[in-house]
């Protein structure tokens, strides 16, 4: 079955009022968004209720809709590059049973092909693609099976032992080409994670507890770091972490009460989750956490981040939350350096409607900073003519402009010496 969205839907997102380190803007659903995946920072899919896909490639300021089905969910997308992509939708077509079915693209989600998974009336949550034939999927009791032929075919996984072989799989996600992991787990019953060290053929259990898991994360090529969640709140959660890809287990428990349903890293050492109406976060590595509110007192479900300045996750009502760095964190972010000047990302970004620039200059040099918009055309010029050696600071105003992509130019040539001007342009993104 194909189905093929051909209209895209522009919407001037809008704050709702801000918190901390996070702006919350509204996406043009009201349906919960459960899940997002970015593959950069301009090219992010958010899926959720009602079958939504979603995508946007400037940050929020407008979506493309990719995908909708009444009456399902989307409970997990995954993307290989910005064209092959994969996700699960599940819902009922009957009112009765339950049926599963993997959505695949070629394309970026312009065109999503739909094939329907077996067997019925139990529920996959996660997907996960290794390259673009070989891939895992993992759901309710004995849902844990790999295609190697793009998804065509699906075959069972065998699991080292019986005692959790019939545990639900939440989330599936591979370290490189050979190392994985699972986890997963029922309410009440306990939670386990699962590792594969050949390419997800076979899987071993790593570590059970008695509360479920439903995301890890990897801050570095070694480490993985998981939340067990206890949904009635009636115990603590607790943090599984392993600097040795799943040998052995650090555990301990956090004096917090609560679900984390997703977790992403910004830094190797600084770990976010989602916690309902909080975020919960660790600065080293996750050893220990602490929690605050999100603005708005959005509950979020999922959380991602491209690197340390960009940040994103996904809410009820169909919130979309941007992360927004604080002032240290940006000012050591070079987008452009040689040996004559340093280039640093304008600060904040995306902005309303105030942002700023800084180049440091070695030696004595003609400058020349100008902004254009998406046609090319300039703006203003922010700085044209001689400059001292250090630091030139620059401030750019945007309060008569449209929201939307803007472009800084930046020009530099040594009077010291006859090298030639070097040019650097960087995109910046106005929301208003």
């Amino acid at each position: 079955m194909i189905r093929i969205f051909y209209y895209i839907i522009l919407f001037n997102s809008f704050v709702f009022t801000q918190s901390g380190n996070w702006n919350v803007f509204q996406t043009p659903v009201s349906t919960n968004l459960k899940n997002i995946f970015a593959f950069d920072s301009l090219n992010i899919w958010v899926a959720g209720d009602s079958g939504y896909i979603l995508f946007t490639s400037d940050l929020g300021n407008t979506w493309t809709l990719q995908n909708f089905r009444p009456g399902f969910q989307i409970n997990d997308i995954y993307f290989l590059d910005q064209n092959n992509g994969w996700a699960i939708e599940n819902g009922t077509e009957d009112g009765i049973n339950v049926d599963n079915f993997i959505l695949s693209t070629t394309d970026g989600g312009l065109n999503w092909q739909s094939r329907r998974f077996r067997p019925d009336n139990l529920i996959l949550y996660t997907i996960c693609f290794v390259d673009q034939m070989k891939g895992i999927v993992g759901g309710d009791n004995n849902i844990f099976s790999i295609t190697t032929n793009g998804g065509v075919d699906w075959t069972e996984i065998p699991r080292d032992t019986a005692t959790f072989s019939h545990f639900p799989v939440h989330k599936v996600r591979f370290i490189n080409d050979s190392v994985g992991f699972a986890v997963g787990g029922i309410y009440d019953r306990g939670g386990v994670i699962w590792h594969c060290t050949n390419g997800g053929f076979n899987w071993m259990t790593d570590s059970a507890y008695a509360d479920p898991f439903f995301d890890m994360v990897f801050p570095d090529s070694q480490t993985v770091v998981a939340l067990a969640s206890d949904i009635e709140r009636s115990f603590p959660s607790a943090v599984f972490k392993s600097s040795d890809l799943g040998n052995t287990w650090f555990f301990k428990e956090i004096p917090y009460y609560g679900v984390s349903s997703g977790i992403d890293n910004r830094t190797s050492d600084e770990i976010w989750g989602t916690y309902g109406q909080e975020f919960i976060v660790s600065t080293d590595k996750g050893e220990n956490w602490v929690t605050f509110p999100t603005p708005d007192s959005a509950i979020v479900f999922d959380i991602v981040f491209t690197d340390s300045l960009h940040g994103f996750a996904v809410g009820d009502s169909g919130k979309f939350l941007i992360y927004k760095p604080t002032i240290s964190s940006v000012e050591s972010q070079l987008v452009f350096t040689n040996q004559s000047f340093r280039l640093y990302q304008n600060y904040p970004n995306p902005f309303n409607y105030i942002t700023n620039f800084r180049i440091d200059l070695d030696d004595d040099s003609f400058v020349n900073v100008a902004v254009y918009n998406s046609l090319g055309e300039k703006i203003q010029t922010l700085f044209y003519g001689d400059a001292e050696k250090g630091s030139i600071e620059l401030r750019f105003d945007a309060k008569d402009l449209a929201s939307g992509i803007y472009f800084y130019s930046v020009e530099m040539r040594n009077k010291n010496s006859t090298s030639q001007t070097i040019r650097s342009i960087n995109k910046m993104i106005l929301m208003k």
